[in-house]
């Protein structure tokens, strides 16, 4: 159970204009994530290619984690395992697997949940203030998110939406990985923290990618190296940058607020479904204003 301080902490940091831009980008480059993981999925199974948005990523944010690493203390080992494990590592893999079997645009929308995810996961272990108009203005938002998950939905795609609750359960991981950061790594620089979670994560999954066969596929599937490419942008910008921004956002802010990046993600998510092909219907208008609207009245409400 959080104390005092640490409940307040999670209700404090009303959004400015620049916490609004910040949040735009990272809806953009989340937004664009799920094509990512789709492109990389033609020639990788879903485990090479959580595997190596990880290790890529890794990769990346070496000669920071080494720069910086005298800097983290040691109070912060274990939240910092959790956020990396619980909000990184695990929903990676439930992304990949879910976008075996549904669309990518779906699955940006699904991940809609999160907001609600967070505020329930705040007020159950975290002491964070119940406030009804704020749980009004998710749920509206998530009615939005449901029609747009139901016309979103090719009629010949069979058993779909049960890989769309792994999509569900990786919005509960974000939910507890935000509140965890809010609670517990506020003095954290963001910067830091990225670089720490995954040169701690990095490494093990380095090593699962050399019992596979991805570098057989990497040198010899006539996608392979596309793919690849694919992967690295996904891991560059979609992980270490973007989990910059969020840890930022998250600290500056409040998890809610945070949250919200996944209201405006189906938008950024639904225009590369539209350039790749996928199937979209007409109501998704309605759905992204209801959910545009949900935000708007998460934001009016203070902690």
């Amino acid at each position: 159970m959080a104390t005092a301080k640490q409940a307040a902490g999670l209700n404090q940091g009303q959004p400015e204009i620049k916490h609004w831009i910040l949040l735009a980008i990272l809806a953009s480059i989340w937004g664009s994530s799920f094509i990512l993981m789709k492109k990389g999925l033609e020639a990788f199974s879903f485990d090479q290619v959580a595997a190596l948005r990880i290790f890529l990523t890794f990769l990346a944010i070496i000669p920071i984690f080494l720069m910086r690493f005298r800097e983290f203390q040691r109070k912060h080992l274990w939240p910092t395992l959790f956020v990396g494990v619980i909000g990184s590592a695990i929903p990676a893999f439930l992304f990949t697997l879910a976008e075996t079997r549904i669309d990518s645009a779906v699955a940006g929308i699904l991940n809609s949940f999160t907001p609600l995810c967070t505020l329930l996961v705040g007020v159950l272990f975290f002491g964070a203030v119940f406030k009804l108009q704020k749980l009004f203005g998710i749920l509206i938002g998530l009615l939005g998110a449901a029609a747009l998950i139901y016309f979103s939905t090719p009629p010949d795609l069979d058993g779909g939406y049960l890989y769309g609750l792994l999509i569900v359960l990786a919005s509960i991981c974000y939910a507890s990985s935000i509140n965890v950061i809010k609670t517990y790594l506020q003095d954290m620089n963001p910067i830091l923290l990225t670089a720490v979670t995954f040169g701690i994560l990095g490494p093990f999954f380095g090593l699962y990618l050399s019992t596979t066969d991805v570098w057989f596929i990497i040198s010899e599937h006539e996608l392979g190296l596309q793919a690849l490419g694919y992967v690295s942008i996904l891991a560059v910008l979609g992980t270490a940058l973007a989990s910059v921004l969020f840890f930022y956002i998250t600290q500056e802010t409040n998890p809610v607020f945070a949250s919200t990046v996944t209201y405006l993600q189906p938008i950024v998510a639904l225009f590369w479904g539209v350039i790749a092909g996928e199937y979209i219907g007409w109501p998704h208008a309605l759905g992204l204003g209801m959910i545009l609207g949900g935000v708007y009245l998460v934001s009016l409400v203070k902690n």
